[in-house]
Order: structure tokens, then C-alpha cells, then sequence
């Protein structure tokens, strides 16, 4: 037994050496068409000077710090002058040390680099591990460089006509009512997957071969997909929703992540497994798993080398883009997607068919109340982050028959859809608010008044503070995608005066 393990590790350390030499030798698979420079990501790097303050001054973040930006999100390096960080909290969001051995080095998502950045660093080098808060002060920005770190690689008609070109006839086109931002064209067996801001996917079934002759780039994925490793946790909820759950084996969250009860099961249960987040997957378990498809969000555009990776060791990379939908139910509808991939179309149908049935009263109605709603939280900094006009969370306040403010943010032209504001700018824009809601997702939720008073005194003048309508949302919002008609059905209620138990907002005393 312990000799067919080392032979088995042997090959896997084999193939993950011959993967990161392809990657090496090769680079990104794909052409530099027209038509990929049209839908090219560019990828912004640069360094910022820091000084740290806090703890005891025996170990610092190392100064510059290289920052990331690419499709609106930023992201920092952090690397200690010390071996002994486990992990660190940012933004609510716990990191592990990603150089075990090394310096503590950790990826973290941010919002900007102007405003100090609150963060927890947790020490083992006490006779306990002890968690330190630290604060970031950003300074001086250094020289930048750009590369191009994606393309689609081809477009949808160029598949189209390779497809028709093999000998297959283009049998119809699965029919959305909401979502733009896939399209599925049928032929026969075989069906093509046109992703925005994603690329082209041919979805072969199980026994049959790809079609020769598709253009580079093209993703070819053979069902059936046993073996899902899910990054994008906007998809485990439509996943469940459909009964595919049992189709995902390895997760890029781990169980104390998860707002899905599903998914916290499965992970204790050992059904699910973590296998590394969107940065640094563990290849060993992913090939001794079997795994036979990634599921990424657009933060895998930020490695585009794990991306690669992936692809070269066997491991098709589907980049879901549902966060891009205008209309909410854009985002539900891909759970239609979700339904051809796994083999749940009908499951999925009805599933979207009955969420549809729910909402559609308050869409037919489009009963305007005429109350300023405003949804925000307040970042570290003390600035006032907003959503962006045309954001599906203030489309799903105007549905349900509210008015989001601030009216003046522009549209949102990323995934994130947010930005930020002073304070000041803030209360000229919402104080006068019928309803203010905040958001727990990222600075957590918000227990009392009296505690969002303590995050800035000017809260104290709303009018939505005054009337005692204030209210916060549950950690699960977001995750929880299957729950935007009963989401929308709070909303309406609470601009109606109907109070009750909701399910998604805490009105807070």
C-alpha cells in the first residue's frame, strides 16, 4: 500500500512539474485576433509605500506593497518581516499565509489605497496565537506597468461557423427572459456556451468527441461533471436549487464561509472537501480527486497563471459572469446554465418558472411608493460605500417600489458596482431617506442604532433614524441568490409599513 501511494504521488508531482512547464514555455492558450483585443482585461500593477501602525514594532508589513487592479477590483500583496502570521482578517474576510515556511504573505482584497485599512494579523509567535490589530497608511504610489492578461480568445460566431463547418446543424437557441449575459445555441447533442467577459465553451456529452477544427481558445468540456471544484460561491446556491450540489466535490471556500446550509453539510460531512482558494488551489488533491471542472468568478482574470494551470493539467475553467446581470433575475436565470451543464434542465425550468411566479406581482403592479431608500455600509476609513445606479441590488429596490439615493453614482461599469463616498457628501445626498439599509456582507452586521451612531454622530440626523426605519441585511444575502423574490418581497413590505419577521433585513432598535 505505502509503495502504489508514492508511485501515486510520484505521478502527480510529475504532472503538476509538467504543467508548470508548459505554462512556462507556452504561456496563456489563445490568438490576438480583432476580435480578442475587443474583449482584452488589462492587468494594472504598481507599488505604494506604507507605514504600519500598531502591535509591538518587532515585526512590519514590508514597504512597498505591490497592488493589482484589474476590471475595477484591487488587490494588495502583503509580506511580513516575520514567519510567524498564520493568518489575517481584511475587510471581514479571513486570509491564510500563502508562504508556509517564508515570510507570512498573504493576497487580500481591497477597496483603495487611500484611506487607512483596518486589519488583523494573527501572531503564533507568543506561547499562544494572538490575534493583533494593525493599521495600513497608504503614501506615495510608485512607477506602474500593464499587461494584457485575457482575451476570449475567439467570439461566438467564429464557433458557429467551425460547429456548421464539422457537419452539425445549429438546432435552436435555449430561450432566456432575463439574463444577457450567456446565450446557449444547441446542436443536437453538443451545445455552445457564449459567456460575456468569459469566452466560448462547447459542452461535448459523455462518449462523444469535440468537433474538429474549433478555433484556439475555445473551451471543450465532456460531461459528466462528478467532480466540480466551485471557487464562485454565487453558483453554489443555484447549484443546490437545481439538485447538483452532490456534483461539487471540492470548494474554494471553507466551511466557515459558507451561508448555505447545504454546504456547510456537505463539508462536515466530508462530501465536500476545501481544496484552496481562487489563488492557490491545491493541484495535488484536485488531480487525485479527478476533478473535471473549475468554476471561477472574474477573480481568477487576477492569476491568470492558475487559470493556465488549470487548463494544462485537463481541468476546464468555466469563468461565471453572473455578477454583471442588470436585472436581478438576470442573476437567477443562470441557473438555467447550471441546468444544461449538470443535466437538471427541467429541474432548473421549474425552479426559475416558480421564483418568477413569485415576483411577478410586484413587477406587474410596478406600484410606486415614493420612498428614498439608501443601501450602504460604512468602510474602516469612515468613507460611506454606496452601490452604483443600475446595480441589481437598486434595481431590486426600484421593483419593489422604493427610490435608491444617492441618485448621482454613475453607472456601474464592474462586477463590484460600488464606490465611495465622504460622510458629508453622503448626508447631503441620503439624509433624508425614508429607509436606510445597511450592509452586512462586508463590515458584518450591525446589532443596534445606538452601534451605527458610534461608526459616525451625523447618522443621528436621518430621517430614517428619527422614524425608526433602520435596518441591516443577514450575512446569507448574497449568497443566497435563490432568495431575491422573497429579498424583494421584504423590500416592499417595509416601504408599505407592513411590519413582520422579514427574512433577509433586521430592523434594528
Amino acid at each position: 500500500m505505502e509503495k502504489n501511494g508514492f508511485v501515486r504521488k510520484t505521478i502527480v508531482y510529475l504532472v503538476l512539474i509538467l504543467g508548470l512547464l508548459l505554462v512556462t514555455s507556452c504561456g496563456s492558450q489563445g490568438v490576438t485576433s480583432d476580435e480578442e483585443k475587443n474583449n482584452e482585461i488589462v492587468k494594472t500593477t504598481y507599488s505604494v509605500e506604507i507605514s504600519l501602525e500598531g502591535g509591538s514594532g518587532k515585526a512590519t508589513i514590508q514597504s512597498p506593497v505591490t497592488i493589482t487592479e484589474m476590471d475595477g477590483q484591487l488587490s494588495a500583496k502583503l509580506v511580513w518581516t516575520s514567519k510567524n502570521y498564520d493568518y489575517m482578517i481584511v475587510g471581514g474576510v479571513r486570509y491564510e499565509n500563502e508562504n508556509v515556511g517564508g515570510d507570512s504573505t498573504f493576497t487580500v482584497d481591497i477597496e483603495n489605497t487611500t484611506e487607512p485599512l483596518k486589519v488583523i494579523g494573527d501572531t503564533t509567535a507568543m506561547s499562544t496565537p494572538h490575534e493583533i490589530e494593525y493599521v495600513i497608511h497608504w503614501g506615495e504610489k510608485g512607477a506602474q506597468s500593464q499587461e494584457v492578461v485575457r482575451g476570449t480568445g475567439t467570439d461566438r460566431a467564429a464557433v458557429q461557423k467551425a460547429l456548421e463547418a464539422a457537419g452539425l446543424s445549429r438546432t435552436g437557441e435555449y430561450e432566456l427572459s432575463y439574463a444577457t449575459g450567456f446565450q446557449i445555441d444547441r446542436y443536437g447533442e453538443i451545445d455552445h456556451i457564449s459567456i460575456e467577459n468569459s469566452g466560448e465553451y462547447v459542452v461535448v456529452p459523455e462518449g462523444k468527441e469535440a468537433p474538429a477544427g474549433l478555433p484556439e481558445g475555445t473551451v471543450v468540456m465532456k460531461k459528466p461533471f462528478d467532480c466540480t471544484y466551485l471557487v464562485s460561491t454565487a453558483a453554489m446556491d443555484l447549484l443546490n436549487a437545481c439538485g447538483a450540489l452532490d456534483r461539487v466535490k471540492l470548494s474554494g471556500s471553507k466551511e466557515s464561509d459558507w451561508y448555505i446550509p447545504e454546504a456547510k453539510e456537505a463539508m462536515k460531512a466530508g462530501t465536500l472537501v476545501y481544496a484552496g482558494k481562487y489563488r492557490a488551489p491545491d493541484y495535488e488533491l484536485l488531480l487525485e480527486s479527478g476533478c473535471d471542472l473549475a468554476i471561477e468568478n472574474t477573480m481568477i482574470y487576477h492569476e491568470p497563471a492558475v487559470r493556465s494551470k488549470l487548463t494544462e493539467l485537463g481541468i476546464p475553467v468555466l469563468v461565471e459572469t453572473s455578477s454583471y446581470e442588470k436585472h436581478p433575475l438576470g442573476r437567477l436565470e443562470w441557473i438555467k446554465l447550471y441546468g444544461v451543464l449538470f443535466d437538471k434542465e427541467q429541474e432548473a425550468e421549474t425552479f426559475f418558472r416558480e421564483q418568477v411566479k413569485r415576483v411577478e406581482p410586484l413587477l406587474q403592479e410596478k406600484k410606486d411608493t415614493g420612498k428614498k431608500v439608501a443601501f450602504f455600509h460604512v468602510t474602516a476609513g469612515g468613507l460611506i460605500n454606496v452601490r452604483k445606479s443600475g446595480d441589481y441590488i437598486t434595481r431590486m429596490i426600484e421593483l419593489s417600489g422604493g427610490h435608491y439615493v444617492p441618485n448621482n453614482t454613475g453607472e456601474g461599469e464592474n462586477a463590484l458596482s460600488t464606490m465611495n463616498m465622504q460622510m458629508e457628501d453622503f448626508y447631503r445626498e441620503a439624509s433624508d431617506a425614508d429607509v436606510i439599509i445597511i450592509n452586512s456582507t462586508i463590515g458584518g452586521e450591525v446589532a443596534s442604532v445606538d452601534e451605527l451612531m458610534e461608526k459616525n454622530e451625523l447618522f443621528r440626523d436621518f430621517k430614517a433614524v428619527k422614524n425608526g426605519k433602520v435596518y441591516c441585511t443577514t450575512r446569507d444575502l448574497f449568497q443566497k441568490i435563490t432568495g431575491m423574490a422573497e429579498f424583494m418581497q421584504d423590500l416592499n413590505d417595509i416601504f408599505n409599513d407592513v411590519d413582520r419577521e422579514y427574512t433577509y433585513l433586521k430592523k434594528l432598535e
